[in-house]
């Protein structure tokens, strides 16, 4: 899919971070949108930026609602005639808990987002997608979904379902011969606001700016390398240094793995100070 023009991609999760940033861009390659949030106002404002209403189609709701995310595919296809990208990036996070700290209600509400979020994203869109001589849909992961992460057990989970879905799907697309591209999106740390609306939240300027020193990537540049990969066609995307060495270590030795990972999470347990219980908001 090297020509995006005239292109129209669905995005959810579009009012902050990677999802921002890649409605902003891909608008500029001459993308028709259509947009989620859970959150309208921060929606309103990538709107905004995009400064073509004309263009964008848009939609607030929780995707864990499988009623509202089909009748969004729908609304969609109604108001564009045709989808050829769908890019499932809404996801929220947990506080710094261990397996054992985490609530059932956490794993509920952060799986029904992160993991059947996306399985409806992609099921809904599918028949259409079909329908394209070439398509694609983009799961956002993360190199949690490439190795289990300590403290980040719920989010991790979800992470390597998205990744064992959607490899799944890629390979059922081409048995089929559909002309449908499936990418698993596998970042490191992405300044993103994901952290920073976790719900009841007691952490400071200070120790956000602190932990933002521990995530390398930009969204700007995660959105450049999600691009990219849509046009190559490519069905997995690792993004950023850090994402890149734990992905390496998670081929080269499983036991550097688990020192690497246990050393990483002691000192972002140490940063992160007072901890938090609750989901965040979606982002």
């Amino acid at each position: 899919m090297k020509n995006l023009k005239s292109k129209v991609a669905v995005i959810t999760g579009a009012g902050s971070g990677i999802g921002r940033s890649l409605a902003l861009k891909l608008h500029k390659k001459g993308v028709k949108l259509a947009l989620n949030d859970f959150n309208e106002s921060t929606l309103n404002q990538t709107i905004k930026l995009i400064g073509s209403k004309e263009e964008v189609y848009k939609e607030v709701f929780d995707v864990s609602d499988k009623d509202r995310f089909y009748q969004f595919a729908k609304n969609c296809i109604k108001h564009h005639k045709k989808i050829d990208i769908v890019i499932n990036n809404a996801g929220i996070t947990n506080g710094n808990f261990s397996a054992s700290e985490t609530t059932i209600e956490t794993y509920s509400k952060v799986l029904g987002v992160n993991l059947w979020g996306m399985i409806y994203g992609t099921l809904a869109f599918l028949p259409t997608l079909r329908e394209q001589e070439e398509s694609s849909v983009v799961n956002l992961s993360s190199i949690m979904g490439i190795l289990g992460t300590p403290y980040q057990s719920v989010y991790s989970t979800s992470k390597f379902a998205i990744r064992g879905f959607s490899e799944a799907v890629a390979v059922e697309e081409l048995c089929h011969k559909t002309g449908v591209t499936v990418t698993s999106v596998h970042p490191g740390g992405v300044k993103t606001n994901i952290v920073r609306n976790i719900e009841g939240s007691t952490l400071s300027e200070v120790q956000l700016k602190k932990l933002d020193t521990h995530f390398p990537t930009t969204a700007d540049k995660a959105a450049d390398k999600i691009i990219a990969a849509i046009q190559k066609k490519k069905t997995r995307v690792i993004i950023g240094p850090d994402a890149k060495l734990m992905y390496f270590l998670s081929r080269f030795s499983h036991k550097l793995s688990m020192k690497f990972l246990e050393k990483w999470a002691k000192k972002l347990r140490r940063l992160n100070g007072n901890k938090n219980r609750s989901p965040n908001n979606q982002s």
